[in-house]
This record gives structure tokens, sequence and C-alpha cells, in this order.
């Protein structure tokens, strides 16, 4: 009888998947991934501690101080708020603890549980408020909703510009915002004007000129 058939040839065997990418993390699906570089490249969320002279925003590392000195912001609170203030700015440190690990909708989550908080507590025409809409606006950046992005920042900027006046590094850093989210959106005209107005706050503020 004729010697039966040799066996079939194994299937073919996967590629292994490549090996994670050690760093930061990649943006989930659904994210920015310009937004989310443009964040981290201006620091990520505004810090939370409780510094004498105000609380700088979001990108406010950046912003000039002025020569004469920035107006100071008050976060002091009646004994009976002290405690909420006090989970407002821990809150905050959890906010840049989720951002540096790439979980930015647990960020966005704790960010607006925290402007809740911050309305509560200092109410809704506080800088602190402000650096509140700063925060949240920086996620609905991250997750490419720009209208509400741009509102939120909007409004801290009015906040800002009434409390502590145009060229307060504060109210800059909110500017510089508002040019980042420009930049991400694609919009060059903008986020360039934006920026010449950021520059041009900047001089006058440091006493190199009149500003606008």
């Amino acid at each position: 009888p004729p010697p039966p058939p040799p066996p079939p040839p194994p299937p073919p065997r996967a590629n292994p998947p490549p090996p994670p990418v050690r760093g930061l993390p990649s943006p989930a699906p659904g994210v920015n991934a310009a937004a989310v570089e443009s964040l981290r490249r201006f620091g990520g969320p505004a810090p939370a501690r409780k510094p004498a002279g105000g609380l700088f925003g979001l990108f406010g590392g950046a912003a000039a101080p002025a020569a004469k000195g920035p107006v100071q912001v008050d976060t002091s609170l009646p004994r009976h708020l002290e405690a909420q203030g006090a989970e407002v700015h821990q809150l905050g440190a959890r906010v840049r603890e989720l951002f540096a690990g790439g979980q930015f909708g647990d960020a966005l989550g704790v960010a607006e549980r925290r402007l809740d908080l911050c309305r509560r507590t200092y109410g809704s025409e506080h800088a602190m408020y402000a650096t509140c809409l700063n925060d949240v606006a920086t996620f609905e950046q991250v997750f490419a909703r720009y209208d509400r992005a741009e509102a939120l920042f909007e409004e801290a900027s009015k906040i800002q510009k009434k409390l502590l006046g145009q060229g307060h590094p504060h109210t800059i850093a909110t500017l510089q915002n508002l040019a980042a989210l420009y930049t991400a959106k694609g919009d060059a005209p903008k986020a360039e004007a934006m920026q010449l107005l950021v520059q041009a706050l900047q001089l006058s503020s440091s006493g190199g000129g009149d500003g606008p």
C-alpha cells in the first residue's frame, strides 16, 4: 500500500506584540495627542500649593512677574470653611498626579469635583475659582472639546482681569492657555495673535512698555 501522506505543516505563528514604550503613557483613544503634548510642554495643571502671593494659573510658570509686585490673592477662609479649603488643595494635588500618569479621564473627574467644591468654598468671583476653571478647561482641551475649554478659559480670564488686572501673571497665564488651545485646534492666526498679546502684556508688566 502507498505510504500515508505527511502531516500538514503547523500554522504560522503570529508575531509577538511589541514591548511597551517606557516613559509617559501614550494618549488613549479619544484623547487629542497635540493637546496633551502642549500641556506636557507647558507643565501640566496648576500647582495646588498655598502660596503667599497667590496661585498661578495653569501655565503660570511662564509668565513674567510684575515689576512692582502683582496683586496678592487672598486664600484665607473663615474657620468653618477651612476644611473645605484644604480639600480644594488636596484635590489639586490629585489632579496633577493623575495627569502625570496619563489618566486624563480620571483627572477631569477630580478637576470637576474640585471646581464645584471651590465654587461652594470661595465663590465664583475668586481667583482660586479661576484656577480651578483653568484645570477643567485643560482636560476638556485634551479630549478635544474645544468649545467648552475655550469658554472656561475665557471665564477664568474675565475673573482674573476684574480682580487682578490685565497685566497680572495669573491673567497672562490664562491667555497663554488660550494660545495653546488655539494651537491644538490648528487655528494658527488666533494662536499667533494671542501670543503677541501675551508678549505685550509681559513687556508692560515688567516695566518695558505701556502695553495695551
